[in-house]
C-alpha cells in the first residue's frame, strides 16, 4: 500500500487466535507469532468461541485435550458460523483416529507436539494466504453477483419502460392511457395512483378502479405540489397533463432512487403520450368539422347549379309565352300586317338577346362541374 504522499504503509498484520489450556505452550505459540501477526490467545473452547464472536480472525490454533469443550467440539460449533476460517490443530494426539476426527470435525491442518518452529510457521503462514485468496475471491464473487443482480434488474426495469412505451405509441383514449401508467408501476412493485387531465376535465384512477371522491381530492391538490415532491414513502410527480402518485416507495434508499428515476421517465413518457393524445383528438375534431363543412358546400353548390338550370328553363318558358301573348293580341290591336311584323320582329330580337345571355353564361356549367369534382376528390 502507498499513501498519496509517496510514504510506504505497512500491511495490516494477519489476526490469528490460539486456543491452547496449558500455560506455558500458549505461550511459547504466541512468542513464535507475534513478531509476525496479531495473536490474541485464550485458553479454553469456551472462550475461542466468545473471541469470535466478537472479532474476526484469519487463522485458529486449536488444542484437542482442553477443560470444558474440547477442541473437535469448539471446531464443529465455530464452523457453524465461519465455514472458511482457517482452524489448525496443535496436539500431542497422533493417531489415525485422533486426526479424522480432527478432519471430521472440521479442520484443515494438523500440527503434531512437539512441533518444528520452521514447520508451524511455514504451515500458518500458507493457511493464511490461502485464507486471504479465498476471502478475496468470495468478495469478487459475491461483487459479481451483485452486480449482475444489478444489470437484470436495471434491465427488467427497463422493459417495463420499453413495454409501457411500446403499448402507448399508438394510444388514442386517456383511459387507456391511464391504466397502462398504473400497469407499469404495478411492474415495479408500486401502489400508484395517476390524474390526467383534459379539456377542462381530468380522469383520476387508482389500481381498484376510478378514484373516489378523497382520492380525487389528494390528487388535486398533489398537482399543485411543484414538479416533484415527496413525503415519507409517498413520492408526487407533476407535469401539465399528468400527475402521479407513488403510496409505497421501497426503504433501500438505492432501490428508492433507481425506482424514483423510472417512475420520472414513466410520468414523463405519460406527458408526451397524454399530449398526443390531445393533438390527435384536436385534429379528428377538426377533420370532422371539415367534412361537415365539405358536405354542406357540395350540397350548397348542387343547389345553386339547379337553381341555375331552373333559371335558364323559366326564363325561356317566360319569353315564348310573352311572345305568343303579343302575337295573339294584334286581333285587338288593330294593327297592320307591317306594324305587326315589326313588333314580333323587336319582340323576338329581343328574346333572342336574353337567351343569348344564358347561351354566354354556359361558363356557369364548368365551373359548377370542376368545384363539385374538386371536393368529391
Amino acid at each position: 500500500f502507498i499513501l498519496l504522499s509517496g510514504a510506504p504503509f505497512m500491511q495490516e498484520k494477519a489476526r490469528i487466535l490460539i486456543a491452547e489450556d496449558n500455560r506455558i505452550m500458549r505461550e511459547t505459540l504466541r512468542m513464535l507469532l507475534q513478531k509476525t501477526y496479531d495473536v490474541e490467545a485464550v485458553d479454553s473452547g469456551e472462550a475461542c468461541l466468545e473471541v469470535l464472536a466478537r472479532s474476526a480472525k484469519d487463522l485458529v490454533l486449536l488444542d484437542i485435550n482442553m477443560t470444558g469443550i474440547d477442541g473437535y467440539e469448539t471446531c464443529r460449533r465455530l464452523r457453524q458460523d465461519f465455514h472458511h476460517l482457517p482452524v489448525i490443530f496443535v496436539s500431542a494426539l497422533d493417531s489415525l483416529e485422533e486426526r479424522l476426527l480432527a478432519f471430521d470435525s472440521g479442520g484443515n491442518d494438523f500440527v503434531l507436539k512437539p512441533f518444528s518452529a520452521e514447520v508451524l510457521l511455514r504451515k500458518v503462514a500458507k493457511a493464511i494466504e490461502l485464507y486471504a485468496e479465498r476471502s478475496s475471491m468470495l468478495a469478487e464473487k459475491a461483487s459479481l453477483e451483485e452486480m449482475a443482480k444489478g444489470y437484470l434488474q436495471n434491465a427488467g426495469e427497463a422493459s417495463v419502460l420499453l413495454n409501457f412505451m411500446r403499448s402507448t405509441i399508438g394510444c388514442i383514449e386517456y383511459p387507456a392511457l391511464a391504466k397502462s401508467i398504473l400497469q407499469a408501476g404495478a411492474e415495479y412493485g408500486l401502489n400508484c395512483h395517476v390524474q390526467i387531465r383534459h379539456e377542462h376535465e381530468s380522469l383520476s384512477l387508482t389500481r381498484n378502479g376510478l378514484a373516489n371522491g378523497l382520492e380525487v381530492s389528494i390528487l388535486e391538490k398533489s398537482a399543485t405540489m411543484g414538479r416533484m415532491f415527496q413525503f415519507s414513502k409517498r413520492l408526487v410527480l407533476n407535469f401539465d397533463f399528468v400527475t402521479l402518485l407513488v403510496n409505497d416507495l421501497p426503504d433501500d434508499p438505492v432501490l428508492c432512487a433507481r425506482i424514483r428515476d423510472n417512475v420520472t421517465t414513466l410520468a414523463e413518457t405519460a406527458e408526451a403520450v397524454a399530449e398526443a393524445i390531445g393533438l390527435r383528438k384536436q385534429a379528428a375534431e377538426q377533420a370532422a368539422k371539415r367534412q361537415q363543412a365539405l358536405v354542406q358546400t357540395t350540397a350548397a353548390i348542387e343547389r345553386l347549379r339547379e337553381m341555375h338550370h331552373l333559371q335558364q328553363l323559366d326564363t325561356r318558358f317566360q319569353l315564348q309565352h310573352l311572345l305568343d301573348r303579343v302575337e295573339k293580341s294584334y286581333s285587338f290591336l288593330a294593327m297592320s300586317v307591317h306594324q305587326e311584323e315589326t313588333l314580333s320582329s323587336i319582340v323576338r330580337g329581343g328574346t333572342d338577346q336574353v337567351l343569348g345571355v344564358f347561351e354566354r353564361n354556359a361558363v356557369f356549367e364548368q365551373e359548377f362541374e370542376t368545384i363539385l369534382a374538386a371536393l368529391a376528390e
